[in-house]
């Protein structure tokens, strides 16, 4: 995990250094000495940044000489002098200078409790906190962290929250709290711009990841790693992208996924020999060394194993000479502050004011630059997503009429398959009715028959008899039943829910219903109910009059509702 020091609201991202240069190479000079100092102030945090301590040194302590022996004590150059302090202060600690990094800090501090200024206060906590983590004093750490946020709350510098939750995130981590370090990160990133900040986003959502995979949350890490990949990919962070493609092959390989940990191993070290870094090699070269002998590949474990020792030891040889000669320039700078003082009030300001007023327009000139592209990818992005609202919106309105005429289909279909239903029903009670009929006269004529024939016959009267016999058994009563079992097939709740509301009617009103459900005429319900039309007319007023219908109510949409 990356923390964070409270140098400045300063924030740089790719072409820094062609800047730089370009400001550096500039000899003419300006007249507004003001303008001047401010140009001055951000080059030496540029430099900064890129971690050029032994320069960034020099202007920070001249910059601190002339506040110190300027005239103009006003509030303004007093909040200055505070700041360069600190800077100074943030210098030392990066090149291992804790104690004079300490003493710088509390200075600056001295000087801002003296002039009430509280955004200063909490820079100087915060990297007084920092200072703290790295002695592993963890409690003075998160309290100083916790101070800071107290003051930049206050004034809704989300920069500086950034920086200052990153870091309580930092120490939750190091003491093993991982739930508690993710709602700080979780915090950190709230801070930020997504349209600006999009290296800062990358680091914040890796940082996240770790938390999420310390955590056993493998799909959640892995979505973040994938979003901290992309914009890293996407702005050229290569430096940490690499970082991104060894965790993210630790995540697989957590989950057991060697063949995706191993393509990740493979991407890292092409993009690492890519970018000549020793030391991001050596980080590879470890994982990569670790990976190849946990798939039991030994001999390949050992060689990557080799490397990285060669490696590392000479780089820890060359680290130490240059951390050496870093100290030493700083110490040399040190030295030099005193001459450097009687040096700096000799200066012929007007020259240096004329030179630095040419270095002020074109650096004005290429953050209009700079902003100009920035105003044009941001109506770039605003009319994409524009047109992407509108395809989806589009495609939403198509699939829904497809929907909607989907839906009338289906009902379509259901309604013919009931129309074609309740015909099939209709048609098998009037065949029924005209079966009863025809074995009511073919009784009736074997009655005649029998009453006519010569009694003395008797094997044929017997024969005759055990007809009539039959048929009254075919037609004695499962007619109905039969009826009533394909009506219900069609209609399954119509006589439940008509009892429901209704349930004194006996089974001829039922019967009655039923016909009149499928909408037959009087005369169809005459002729298959054995009965004269008047008999039924009065049978449908009886039952209008139980059931409440009112003259005006059709009968049959009556009954539809059930």
């Amino acid at each position: 995990m990356i923390y964070s020091s409270s140098v400045s609201s300063l924030k740089t991202e790719q072409g820094n250094n062609k800047i730089l240069d370009s400001l550096l190479r500039i000899h003419s000079g300006v007249v507004d000495f003001k303008t001047a100092e401010d140009l001055t102030w951000k080059i030496g945090l540029t430099l900064v940044k890129q971690g050029k301590h032994a320069i960034a040194l020099e202007i920070f302590n001249d910059l601190r000489s002339y506040l110190e022996s300027s005239n103009d004590q006003s509030l303004e150059n007093q909040k200055r002098l505070s700041a360069a302090l600190n800077i100074i202060g943030a210098i030392y600690e990066e090149t291992g200078l804790w104690n004079e990094a300490l003493a710088l800090y509390m200075n600056s501090l001295t000087i801002s409790n003296r002039i009430d200024y509280e955004e200063g206060k909490a820079k100087i906590y915060n990297n007084l906190g920092k200072l703290y983590f790295n002695r592993n004093q963890l409690p003075k750490a998160e309290e100083l962290f916790k101070k800071a946020i107290r003051i930049n709350k206050k004034f809704h510098i989300k920069t500086e929250l950034f920086n200052n939750y990153n870091n309580l995130a930092g120490i939750y981590q190091a003491s093993k709290q991982s739930s508690k370090a993710l709602e700080y990160a979780l915090i950190a990133l709230n801070q930020l711009d997504i349209d600006r900040n999009f290296y800062d986003l990358s680091i914040i959502y890796n940082n996240i990841g770790r938390l999420y995979q310390d955590m056993g949350n493998y799909h959640v890490a892995l979505s973040y790693y994938q979003q901290s990949s992309c914009l890293q990919k996407e702005k050229s962070y290569s430096d940490a992208l690499i970082h991104s493609y060894l965790a993210m092959s630790s995540l697989f390989q957590s989950m057991k996924l060697n063949d995706s940990a191993s393509f990740y191993l493979v991407a890292a070290q092409k993009l690492a020999e890519e970018l000549g870094n020793p030391f991001l090699k050596i980080m590879v070269l470890r994982d990569a060394a670790l990976f190849q002998s946990k798939m039991g590949d030994n001999d390949r474990a050992v060689q990557l194993y080799s490397a990285y020792l060669k490696l590392n030891d000479s780089l820890e040889a060359v680290n130490s000479l240059d951390r050496i000669e870093q100290i030493q320039s700083v110490y040399k700078v040190i030295n030099e502050e005193k001459n450097n003082q009687i040096l700096q009030q000799q200066i012929d300001m007007q020259k240096l004011a004329i030179q630095r007023q040419k270095i002020v327009l074109v650096a004005a000139l290429i953050l209009f630059l700079i902003l100009a592209l920035l105003l044009f990818n941001n109506q770039r992005l605003r009319r994409r997503k524009k047109e992407n609202s509108e395809l989806i919106a589009r495609q939403t309105e198509e699939l829904h009429q497809k929907e909607k005429e989907m839906l009338l289909q289906t009902e379509h279909a259901l309604q013919v398959e009931l129309d074609y239903s309740n015909r099939q029903l209709t048609s098998y009670a009037l065949n029924l009715a005209r079966n009863n009929e025809f074995i009511s006269r073919t009784v009736q004529d074997l009655k005649q028959i029998l009453l006519e024939m010569n009694t003395k016959d008797k094997s044929m009267v017997e024969r005759i008899r055990n007809t009539i016999s039959g048929l009254h058994q075919f037609s004695s009563g499962n007619d109905w039943e039969e009826f009533r079992h394909y009506f219900e097939k069609v209609h399954q709740s119509f006589e439940k829910n008509l009892l429901a509301d209704f349930p004194d009617l006996s089974l001829n009103d039922r019967k009655m219903c039923a016909l009149l459900k499928l909408g037959l005429s009087t005369k169809d319900i005459a002729s298959i109910t054995f009965r004269e039309l008047r008999s039924v007319e009065s049978a449908r007023n009886r039952l209008r009059k139980k059931l409440g219908i009112p003259a005006d109510v059709n009968i049959h949409n009556f009954f539809s509702h059930f």
